[in-house]
């Protein structure tokens, strides 16, 4: 059992030692109306340029609302796998594809993806989330954000 539970911490630290990014980002997105949107993603480096990405989204107004005084929030977690396309020395794109979860109502559950550049550590990105349970809503969404190595 020892040698189980020490195997175990040896592989989480060796992958939490290395590499992880945290990206803090905003921007906007639509679905039926505008809205804002905000969060941070959570980077682990794999393997050849993918990594594992996960994070929080904090949103306002993804659904069409009749009343201005109707604000709607809602969070998301996304899972991703991310490939970086290396262009240069400070240009890099990037794909993540993976399934989300909404938090805040249920129902939400969908696939995700999101295409962006980084231009050193600046980050921007468009993002699509495909409701596949309740209503099938979509939302787009186009944000800025910061990486930081950890």
């Amino acid at each position: 059992m020892g040698r189980i539970i020490i195997s175990l911490f040896l592989l989480i630290s060796s992958l939490c030692v290395r590499g992880i990014e945290l990206q803090p980002y905003s921007g906007i997105i639509y679905s039926h109306k505008w809205g804002l949107q905000t969060g941070a993603d959570i980077g682990f480096p794999l393997k050849n340029n993918f990594y594992l990405q996960t994070g929080l989204m904090l949103y306002s107004n993804p659904e069409p609302t009749y009343s201005y005084d109707d604000w709607r929030i809602g969070v998301n977690l996304p899972i991703y796998i991310q490939y970086r396309l290396p262009i240069s020395n400070k240009l890099k794109m990037n794909i993540n594809v993976g399934p989300y979860l909404g938090i805040a109502s249920i129902g939400q559950i969908g696939v995700a993806c999101k295409m962006g550049i980084d231009v050193s550590k600046v980050n921007l990105s468009f993002g699509y989330y495909q409701n596949c349970v309740t209503d099938k809503f979509a939302v787009l969404g186009l944000s800025v954000g910061y990486k930081f190595t950890l």
